[in-house]
């Protein structure tokens, strides 16, 4: 273990030493030292609420994002999938057509935590003949926060099939899902 290592396990130890010292404190004893360290307790303890209240609204803005990126990933899988069933493309062909790898398209389609490259998603977009920027905007590579957009992906990936030849509704709602997502900015 390196000597950097050790200080940081050295200081952590301490910190959690004070720490349980000042919870397991009388009151009145905390008091004295931070008078006595010219800390005024009230203050201290508006300054760890107001923390507490920021860490709480950072975790809640994350935990947002997360669900939002989720939706916009189901929102590409779905695309992606009925872009292939379109044009009779297995993922193998895609592959060849795209210049990407198969098993990226693989990842694209199933595993919701993957962001693919900028160079994947432009490729994808040319193979499939869209404009620039539809698959971004799915990707999370272009990063907007409407809840139209989330909406318009929720019911596009809810309506979204994944297997055999596209209906006429289905070549409406790609064909309508596509042209939305060309015209948001």
């Amino acid at each position: 273990m390196s000597n950097r290592e050790n200080q940081l396990k050295d200081t952590d130890a301490v910190f959690r030493t004070m720490r349980e010292m000042l919870l397991e404190a009388p009151d009145a004893e905390v008091d004295a030292l931070a008078r006595d360290a010219g800390v005024d307790t009230r203050k201290l303890s508006e300054i760890g609420r107001n923390t507490v209240k920021s860490a709480i609204s950072e975790h809640n803005q994350n935990r947002a994002k997360e669900e939002s990126s989720v939706l916009l990933h189901k929102g590409l899988n779905s695309l992606l999938i009925m872009l292939r069933r379109r044009d009779n493309l297995d993922e193998s062909e895609l592959a060849t057509r795209a210049k990407v790898e198969e098993a990226e398209i693989k990842r694209i389609e199933f595993d919701s935590g993957y962001l693919p490259s900028p160079r994947t998603i432009y490729n994808l977009e040319k193979a499939f003949a869209l404009p620039g920027g539809v698959l971004a905007k799915l990707s999370g590579a272009i990063v907007h926060h409407s809840p139209a957009m989330e909406e318009r992906v929720m019911e596009f990936a809810a309506n979204a099939k994944s297997m055999g030849k596209l209906s006429r509704e289905e070549k409406q709602l790609l064909n309508a899902f596509v042209k939305f997502l060309t015209e948001q900015k």
